[in-house]
């Protein structure tokens, strides 16, 4: 997964923390609503994502960006690199799970205020760089596809 400094960069600012912000706060609701050690372990995956993340940034080749993207490098590592791709899948899959929850049951609002701030921030980032990278992508296959035509940029 190592593609340049500017998209492990983006991959992390704008996809990877917030989704360890939603986990934190996953775990701040948890922990008052079904048990406190439940609550904690969201916490500290959260945490270990956001740490995660800054590593991967840094060091792609020995990280990846999430907890269990970096358990499917370590799974796949003999036998199968695509493990590494289907376990920051399922990670998406239980962020965006997390906050569909958080929504629905109404909890970001009784979360503590600066925690408020920083979910709202997150959820900034993280729809307008998938809107962006949408954006980006089409682009670039259009100039590819114009270019591979012979039509002039």
């Amino acid at each position: 997964m190592d593609d340049g400094l500017r998209p492990r960069l983006w991959a992390a600012l704008l996809t990877g923390i917030p989704f360890g912000v939603f986990k934190i706060g996953g775990g701040l609701a948890a922990a008052q609503d079904i048990h406190w050690s439940v609550g904690a372990g969201f916490v500290c995956w959260g945490v270990a994502d956001v740490i995660l993340n800054i590593a991967a940034v840094v060091t792609p080749r020995r990280v990846s960006y999430c907890l269990l993207s970096n358990i499917g490098r370590r799974l796949g590592a003999t036998n199968d690199p695509s493990t590494e791709r289907l376990m920051l899948a399922v990670d998406t899959l239980l962020s965006f799970a997390i906050v569909a929850s958080m929504i629905w049951t109404g909890r970001i609002a009784t979360l503590p205020r600066p925690m408020v701030k920083l979910w709202e921030l997150s959820v900034i980032a993280n729809i307008l760089g998938v809107g962006i990278d949408r954006v980006w992508q089409t682009w670039r296959d259009h100039r590819q596809a114009r270019a591979a035509a012979g039509v002039g940029p």
